[in-house]
């Protein structure tokens, strides 16, 4: 299957010349020409990478961005620009820009850029799923380590909600997974949520999909995180920072 990018920008010449170019390169191109065709087109069908001018007639590319890292955070945007300063690329990177391309572009650059974005994401994903597979496990050897994994052995083989506490970084997603891990639904999905990394009036959609049609913008249906761990286990992250409404 042929890597998917989309590009968005103003100029038909570039999305023409781009296009062949990729084309040539043995990509799926797909183009628009303003901010909005371009969300539309992202929603319709996510690309595997993104192609993004900054200045674009209905929106600031940089405001899109950001728009863009909170519904699709893993895909992979290059942001292109004709009048690009220091300031601006050093801002698309913070905003998660893959790289920053000042026009008039370098073909050959664009190719090897994109193709870097693409495996980079490629690893990531892989990552992910190696991470997956290996048996998570706390180590130490203390009494209150011991204890903890009493208290998950004895949790596990349950189908009770379990609340897990403790400070950033001591663990608390690994013993969510040996939970997981020890229980009846090892062998189906582990679903982890970042609760605090989701806008509130994203939630209720993020959580428990939504059909066609249900919102504007809602052009395909979406299956929600809780439909995804059916007869697994979801792990609810930093549930604490979600609002009082959520």
């Amino acid at each position: 299957m042929k890597p998917r990018v989309l590009i968005i920008d103003d100029e038909k010449s570039i999305l023409e010349s781009l296009s062949d170019i990729l084309e040539d390169e043995g990509f799926e191109v797909r183009t628009a020409l303003t901010a909005q065709e371009g969300l539309h087109k992202l929603r319709e069908d996510l690309p595997d990478l993104l192609i993004l001018d900054v200045w674009l007639p209905d929106e600031d590319g940089l405001k899109l961005l950001k728009l863009l890292r909170k519904d699709w955070p893993a895909l992979p945007v290059i942001v292109i620009s004709g009048h690009g300063t220091v300031e601006m690329a050093v801002k698309a990177i913070k905003l998660g820009a893959f790289d920053f391309l000042e026009k008039p572009l370098s073909y050959d650059r664009v190719v090897v850029t994109v193709s870097n974005a693409l495996r980079l994401r490629a690893l990531e994903e892989e990552n992910i799923k190696l991470k997956a597979r290996l048996t998570p496990r706390l180590s130490g050897k203390s009494l209150a380590i011991k204890k903890v994994k009493q208290e998950i052995a004895k949790v596990a083989p349950t189908d009770a909600t379990v609340l897990i506490m403790g400070e950033s970084g001591v663990g608390k997603e690994v013993a969510a997974r040996m939970i997981h891990a020890l229980s009846r639904r090892k062998e189906g999905p582990f679903v982890a949520v970042n609760c605090a990394a989701i806008p509130d009036e994203l939630i209720e959609s993020e959580l428990f999909g939504h059909e066609k049609g249900a919102f504007t913008g809602a052009t395909t249906p979406k299956k929600g995180k809780f439909d995804l761990a059916h007869r697994g286990t979801i792990f609810l992250d930093e549930i604490g920072d979600m609002s009082l409404s959520a």
